[in-house]
This record gives structure tokens, sequence and C-alpha cells, in this order.
């Protein structure tokens, strides 16, 4: 099992009851559970109604799986030389451990395994009342058990589960001896490597084992939105020329300059006001509106400026888009730090930091205000004044930046609505990985320019021009994705007792992720935690 270098444990125990629980009738470390499950001819599971219960002849294919020797017709041999089209008796081993376990459960089969003190590269899953005996001596007549330095490998390729217990039948046992369980150091990003996992309405006896899970993997930076200059959000739309004077009896002002972002969102320069023949037009305000003059006629951000008969207002620059919020790096807040992530039957969900929110659209500029003609046009002409020049579009409003993923947990069981007992078995988790850093945020669009004025020329005599855009607001930085966690047995509403002879140690907890505003605590990710038991809710996955 990879592990990384240097690692100091951070816990170890040799383990009081965590709670109690019922495992059926029998150890299955012993005889598969209730060994009545298997019945034949010569005994009977059950007296019949009435009868005092026989007392039953000794099977067989009982035994203590430390002391007795391997049996045909009591188990299915497996070992490395073997071949999985053979029978799986002694002198005939299968090749691999899933098709031992396969025939094994097969109806009439002997629901015992045994294996040979070899290396397999598989993952198994182990159905219900299924018996693993494995550390066997495969040189030996007997194949008896090697001793406590004796197991059997199970270890799979990076990404999968060793050994999956599952359910099939109700109040029957699995049982593990003399195996050790090797998951390799996750790889995808935000993965965990787990040694176990008892499936809903399981149960399972570990004795005499060795689980080894590796070092989860670090989560996924999140992506930056585009930085730099020539990677700002899109700027605004340039305000238009207002029309000159003297060319028409009623000069229009200049056209709204539009603003259309990525998202849909538009920012309008406000229309400059028209040149009439008495007085001119007052120019239109910019949108989207960024608040309320306190005061009529007084002038707000975006306001379009006064026309009149000789003198005339420019309009107001366009207030600037909010900057977008940063994300919450995964872990914050009082309802994850309840949660802190959750498991399924696929392993562990962690919380990601949240992705920053796009800032807001700038406000276009007002439109500048027109004038009449004042005696400036000639008698033959059209007596318009000039009108005013549109505002600029305000600019768009920048992207997020992504969060980062959470980083990968290392576990040594996971036990779904299941019952669990480890006795005389050392279990050793890795560290949790890295949470991914948060994504920077875009800077904003710069505002779209003003418009020119109209003129009467050669008078020399001018309209006012528009007001330029507000910039795009700065896209929010994503938040930073939690830490990953190391824990000995995690679950959900399961009943775990590990015996005073169960062993375990944990790595370091994964630091969480750096927001993409290193200097804001709110989007960093929460480190992560280890225990060596953690109960957690049923799985809700958590947005990305």
């Amino acid at each position: 099992m990879g592990m990384r270098g240097g690692r100091d444990r951070q816990g170890r125990g040799t383990l009081r009851s965590i709670a109690l629980i019922a495992l059926g009738c029998g150890s299955a470390a012993g005889g598969t559970g209730c060994y009545a499950e298997d019945c034949t001819t010569t005994f009977s599971c059950h007296p019949l109604p009435g009868e005092t219960p026989p007392e039953l002849p000794a099977s067989p294919c009982d035994g203590d799986p430390a002391t007795s020797p391997a049996k045909d017709g009591c188990g299915v041999f497996v070992a490395r030389h073997g071949d999985d089209a053979s029978d799986g008796t002694r002198k005939a081993p299968v090749r691999s451990l899933q098709r031992a376990v396969e025939k094994a459960a097969e109806p009439g089969g002997t629901r015992r395994v045994y294996a040979c003190a070899e290396d397999f590269e598989e993952a198994i899953t182990l159905p219900s009342g299924i018996a693993l005996w494995g550390g066997r001596d495969c040189g030996a007549e007997a194949w008896t058990w090697g001793g406590a330095e004796s197991f059997t490998g199970i270890a799979p390729e990076p990404g999968r589960v060793p050994l999956t217990v599952e359910a099939r039948q109700e109040s029957m046992t699995s049982a593990v001896f003399g195996v050790r369980l090797v998951a390799a150091d996750a790889v995808r990003p935000s993965g965990s490597s787990i040694g176990m996992i008892v499936g809903e309405g399981a149960a399972v006896e570990v004795v005499s084992s060795e689980i080894l899970a590796g070092n989860g993997a670090d989560g996924e930076d999140g992506e930056s939105a585009p930085q730099g200059t020539p990677w700002r959000a899109p700027d605004g739309a340039g305000g238009q020329k207002g029309g000159d004077g003297c060319m028409a009896d009623g000069t229009a002002g200049a056209p709204p300059a539009v603003t259309v972002c990525e998202d849909g969102t538009r920012s309008i320069g406000g229309a400059g006001g028209e040149g009439q023949v008495a007085a001119g037009g007052n120019g239109e305000p910019g949108a989207p509106a960024t608040g309320v003059a306190p005061e009529p006629g007084s002038l707000e951000d975006g306001e379009g400026g006064k026309g009149g008969a000789m003198t005339c207002a420019p309009g107001e620059k366009g207030g600037a888009g909010e900057p977008g919020a940063n994300g919450v790096g995964g872990g914050q807040g009082p309802e994850q730090r309840l949660n802190y992530g959750s498991i399924s039957a696929h392993g562990w969900a962690g919380l990601s930091g949240q992705d920053g929110q796009s800032g807001g659209i700038g406000q276009g500029g007002g439109g500048g205000g027109g004038v009449g003609p004042n005696g400036k046009c000639r008698a033959m002409d059209p007596q318009g004044g000039p009108s005013g020049g549109s505002g600029g579009g305000g600019g768009c409003g920048g992207r997020g930046g992504r969060g980062g993923g959470y980083g990968g947990g290392s576990f040594g069981i996971i036990a779904l609505h299941a019952h669990v007992l480890v006795d005389r078995t050392a279990m050793i988790t890795g560290d949790g990985g890295r949470g991914g850093n948060g994504g920077l945020g875009q800077e904003g669009g710069w505002g779209g320019p003003a418009g020119p004025r109209g003129a009467i020329a050669p008078a020399a005599y001018f309209a006012c021009d528009g007001g330029w855009g507000g910039a795009g607001g700065k896209g929010g930085h994503g938040g930073g994705g939690l830490g990953g966690v190391s824990v000995t047995v995690a679950v959900v509403d399961s009943s775990v007792h590990l015996t005073e002879s169960a062993d375990w140690s944990w790595g370091a907890p994964g630091a969480g992720g750096r927001g993409g505003d290193p200097n804001v605590k709110e989007a960093r990710g929460e480190d992560g935690r280890t225990a060596v038991l953690w109960e957690f809710p049923e799985l809700i996955e958590p947005p990305r």
C-alpha cells in the first residue's frame, strides 16, 4: 500500500466496546453464522412443534479457523496456481477469490472459502453467511492457518474497495479471518481509500485480520475565471454622437447604447436630449438604476443631463456593478459543520467550496442634454438645435471563480445500516486529502465611453455629452474545499463492536483548501477530522 513518506500516526488505541450488537446465532468466524442454515438429512435445523430439541451431533465442518484443518466438502479452496474451471477442492483449487466465493454461495454450497496466504489483486463481494478463512498454509497437507502473521492479501487497483459485504439473506453473518485488506491510495480527485464496506442489512465478524486504507486524494482546485486585461468581462457599448443643429426643425437625441452580456443581462446608456427650436430636451437616465435620487432634480449615478434654451448639462456617469460574493469554503457555516459530508455505498461525499458569484452589470451613463439653436442657424436652414450624446453602456460583471473540490478520505470500514464485530484485528487508515483551492473571480468590464455632443458649425455651439457607463462588478472568488477525513469506522445507523483486542491508528486530516481570496476567512475550507468511530447522516450529495 502506498503511503505518504514520513507520516507520523496521529491516533492509536486498543478498544473498549463502542457499541454492543447481536450478530445472529453463533460465531461466524467459527462456523458461518447458524450451521443449521446448511442442514442435511442427518442434522435437523429445528424441532417439530411440541418436540424437545434433540442435541445435534457436531458438524464435521465445525471448528476454529485458527486450529481446524481445511476439509474437502467444508469449503472451496483457492490458490494463485489454481484454475477457475476447477472444482475448488484441495487438490484442484480455483484461482480467484471471487470465483471461490461464488461457488461457496451456490445453493447447497459449502458457505466457506479456504484461501492461501497469497496476495490477490481483485475486489471481493462477500454475500451473507459466507466465511472467508484466509492465511492458510497451502504447502501443508491440511491447509492449516499459518499463524498471526499469515494473511490472504486482497489488494485491488486504486479506486476499488477490497471487500464489500452484502446482505442477500436475512440473519446470516459473514466471517473474515486471516485476511489483509489493502486499499490503495486514491488517485481520482476527491477520491477516498476504503478498506471495507458493509452494506445495508449485512452482518460481519472480522477476526485476526488487518485493514489498511491508503491516503485520500487531494481535491481539485477550482477553475479561475479568465484573468488579465485582455480577459476581463466584456466592456460596455460606447455612447453615440448627438445630432448636429440646423439640420432639422427637431434634432433627435443620440440613440441609447445597449450592452448585452453573456448571461443575457443588459445595460443601457440613456438617449441624448433632443435639440428643439425653443429649447433642448433632457437626456434619459442610464439603466439599470442603482438608486433613487434623494431630492428631485439632484444628479445621481446615471442621471440624464438637463436640456435648455442655451445651456445644458452632460449625462452622469453610470454606477459600477456590485462585486460578486465570494464562495463559502467547504465545511463553513452551521449546517455544513453539522453533517460534515455523508457516506453511501459509493463512499464519502465531502463538501466542496462554493462557486463565487458573478459581478453585477454596470449601469449605463445618462444621456446629455440638448439645446435650442439660439440664433445660430441661417434663415434658410431648419431651425432645430443640436442634441445630446447618449450615455455609454455599463460593463459586464466578471464571472465568479469555481469552488475547490473536497479532499478524499481514508476509511477502514464503512457500515451502512449494518452490524460489525472486529476482534484481534489492526485497522490503519491513511491521511485525508487536501481540499482544493478556490478559483479567482474575473475583473468586470469597463464602462462604455460617453457619446459626444452634437454641434452647430462653424458657430462652435454645442449640446452636451452623455455620461460614461459604469464598470462591471468583479466576480467573486471560489471557496476552498473541505479537507479529507481519516476515520477508522464510519457508520450510518449501524452497530459496531470493537473488542479489547482490536487495534487502530490513523493519519493526518487533510488541510482545507484556500479560498480564491486568501484574506477572506469564510472562503477557506475547513480542515478535515479524524475519529475512531464517526456517525454520518444519510447521503445527500452536495452541489458542486
